[in-house]
């Protein structure tokens, strides 16, 4: 049973992260071919999209984007091999939990581990191009810091994934350690019912 549930989402030269989840949000030992990831990363995307980085290739068949916030469900074109998934969380980030994030963020091949702790959580963040909104966000403190290709990435509390790896705070290009995630808790519900239109459509 593979532990390797984080994975690239490509498209060109353009890259994200992701995370395998079970249909029922609830992990466990299981095959799947559903990612959670960021929704930014499908605005304006026509290509294909492959997925690789957890011992598996596949391609995306279809994706479904969670309105008014940075998350979407995607399904990919054959089964992940078995891995021990984790259960998306049903409640909040704790005021200063540890977290660990995980992306692909300047690596291609390798995932990387970014380890911080939640500083604050707001009702909505906006990204400074206006187009990338999150509600239910938290704002974590990372070392090492989240980079770009990090989006997407699953944020780990314990044995549960509590967000998604949204944005980061780089003003003038320098980039602060700060980060902007999307927490999953408050749109399951949603999250399931993408889960469920996929499962419809494909």
């Amino acid at each position: 049973m593979s532990h390797a549930i984080t994975v690239r989402l490509s498209s060109g030269r353009s890259y994200c992260s992701g995370v395998l989840i079970s249909p029922d949000l609830t992990g466990g030992e299981a095959t799947t071919e559903y990612v959670l990831s960021c929704a930014h990363f499908l605005r304006e995307r026509t290509g294909e999209i492959k997925v690789g980085g957890a011992f598996f290739h596949a391609r995306i068949r279809g994706a479904v984007r969670i309105p008014r916030t940075d998350i979407a469900v995607l399904r990919m074109d054959r089964p992940s091999p078995p891995k021990q998934l984790l259960r998306l969380s049903t409640h909040g980030a704790p005021w200063l939990a540890p977290t660990r994030t995980e992306g692909f963020g300047k690596s291609w091949h390798r995932k990387r581990e970014r380890f911080g702790r939640v500083i604050a959580r707001t009702p909505f963040a906006l990204g400074r191009n206006l187009a990338t909104f999150v509600t239910s966000a938290a704002i974590l403190h990372n070392n090492p810091k989240a980079v770009k290709g990090d989006s997407g990435g699953p944020v780990i509390i314990g044995d549960e994934v509590v967000a998604v790896q949204s944005m980061i705070t780089d003003p003038f290009g320098a980039n602060t350690g700060l980060a902007t995630v999307a927490q999953v808790a408050a749109h399951r519900r949603a999250i399931r019912a993408a889960v469920e239109a996929l499962e419809e459509a494909y």
